[in-house]
C-alpha cells in the first residue's frame, strides 16, 4: 500500500523557472508592482514552487523503496536555532525577509489628516506634509498631460517596461547583476515596497481623480490604475530608490565615475516620473509630491539601515506648473532656485536603525565593485 496514498489527477502544471535574482516577478502593473499580497517583487521569491507530477511521483516511490536502511529508532534531538535572530535571515526565502521588512517599517509610520492636508510621519517625526489641490488645479494640470503625449510613440517601450518596479533601470546605471549584487538588489526592492505602500496612503486620504477623468482628450496608452493618481507612486518609489543608491554609493566609495552615475540616478528618476505623464495617468504636480515622499521615504530607510543620509522633510503646495527634476534636486540639496513650485523644506528626515534593515544593508555594502566580495568592473 501506497504511504502517501494516491497522487493522480494533477496534470500539466509544468515547471516554474525563471525566478533568479531578487525574484524576477516583474511586470505587476497598476500600483508601481504591488501584487494584491502587498509584497510587489518580493512575492514568490525565493520560493521552489510545485514539482512536476512525475517527480512527485518518483520521490514517492523512492523513499518507500529506500526508507527501511535508516531503521526504526527514534529521530535525533536537533540543536536549536537562535530565537528572534538576524541569523536566521540567510535561512529564509527571500518573499519572507520581504513580509519582515515590511512589518519593521510600517509599524513606525504614522498619518494624519486635517483639512485638505495628509501629512506622513515615521517614528514620530513629519516625513512629509501634502496639500490637496483644488478642482480649477486639476483642470490646468490637464493640458500638461495633453502636450505630453506627443511623446508616446519615442517612450513606449520605457513606459510599457515600467508598470512593475523598473529595477533594471537602475541596474544598468549601477552596472547590477543578480550573481554579484543579490542584496543590493533587495535593497531596491526593499525600498520601492516601502515606498508604494507609502504613496497608497497618501493617495487615499487624498482622493484625486485621474487626468482621464477631468479631460477625455487625454486618451492614456496604458490602463488607468485603480486608485488615486496625487501623488505618483512611481515619482515616490524612483526618487526613494536614487536616494538609497545614492547612499549606498557614497558608503561603497567604488566608483571611479561616481559623479556621472550619480547624476544619472538622478535623471532617471525624473525620468520615470515623468513618464508616467507621458503616459497620461499622471499630472506635472504628481511627480513634485512623489518625489517629495520618495525622497523622504529613502532617507527614513537609510537611517534604519544604519547609514548616513541628508533627506529632508517636505511640505508641498501643489500650484500649476510642469514638473522639473533637476530643480526639485537642487532644492533638496539647498541650491539657489528662481522658485520654490510649492516646496517648503523641512528638518532632516529622522530614523533609528533596526536589526533587519541594518542586516541588509550590510550584506549589500559587501557587494561593492571593488573586486573583493563583490562585482568586477
Amino acid at each position: 500500500m501506497a504511504r502517501y496514498g494516491g497522487v493522480g489527477g494533477v496534470g500539466g502544471v509544468g515547471g516554474v523557472g525563471g525566478v533568479g535574482g531578487v525574484g524576477g516577478v516583474g511586470g505587476v502593473g497598476g500600483v508601481g508592482g504591488v501584487g494584491g499580497t502587498g509584497l510587489g517583487d518580493f512575492l514568490g521569491a525565493g520560493a521552489v514552487g510545485p514539482y512536476d507530477p512525475a517527480l512527485t511521483v518518483g520521490l514517492q516511490t523512492a523513499a518507500e523503496g529506500i526508507e527501511h536502511v535508516a531503521g526504526d529508532g527514534p529521530a535525533p534531538i536537533p540543536t536549536q536555532l537562535p530565537e528572534n535572530s538576524t541569523a536566521n535571515l540567510a535561512r529564509s526565502a527571500d518573499w519572507v525577509r520581504g513580509s519582515l521588512y515590511l512589518t519593521d517599517f510600517i509599524k513606525d509610520v504614522g498619518s494624519t489628516v486635517a483639512g485638505d492636508q495628509v501629512s506622513l510621519s515615521f517614528e514620530g517625526t513629519n516625513l512629509v506634509a501634502i496639500n490637496r489641490p483644488s478642482a480649477e488645479l486639476m483642470s490646468q494640470q490637464a493640458q500638461f498631460v495633453r502636450d505630453y503625449a506627443d511623446l508616446r510613440a519615442d517612450r513606449a517601450a520605457e513606459i510599457t517596461s515600467q508598470l512593475g518596479f523598473p529595477t533594471e533601470y537602475f541596474a544598468m546605471i549601477l552596472a547590477l547583476h543578480p550573481a554579484h549584487n543579490r542584496y543590493t538588489l533587495e535593497l531596491i526592492t526593499v525600498t520601492q515596497l516601502m515606498c508604494a505602500h507609502m504613496a497608497m496612503m497618501a493617495k487615499y486620504a487624498l482622493a484625486i481623480r485621474r487626468p482621464d477623468q477631468v479631460d477625455t482628450r487625454i486618451m492614456p496608452m496604458i490602463a488607468t490604475p485603480g486608485h488615486g493618481s496625487f501623488p505618483s507612486a512611481h515619482a515616490t518609489e524612483a526618487y526613494g530608490v536614487a536616494t538609497v543608491m545614492l547612499g549606498l554609493m557614497d558608503a561603497w566609495q567604488s566608483y571611479a565615475d561616481s559623479t556621472d552615475r550619480r547624476a544619472l540616478l538622478q535623471q532617471l528618476a525624473n525620468r520615470i516620473a515623468v513618464n508616467r505623464t507621458v503616459a497620461g495617468v499622471h499630472y506635472p504636480m504628481d511627480s513634485w509630491a512623489g518625489a517629495s515622499l520618495g525622497q523622504a521615504v529613502g532617507g527614513a530607510i537609510l537611517g534604519r539601515c544604519g547609514a548616513t543620509q541628508n533627506a529632508k522633510s517636505i511640505t508641498y503646495t501643489p500650484n500649476n506648473t510642469d514638473f522639473f527634476g533637476h530643480e526639485f534636486d537642487r532644492l533638496v540639496a539647498g541650491d539657489p532656485v528662481s522658485t520654490d513650485y510649492g516646496i517648503q523644506i523641512g528638518a532632516g528626515v529622522q530614523s533609528s536603525q533596526s536589526d533587519l534593515f541594518n542586516w541588509l544593508w550590510n550584506k549589500a555594502l559587501k557587494e561593492a565593485h571593488t573586486g573583493d566580495e563583490g562585482a568586477m568592473v
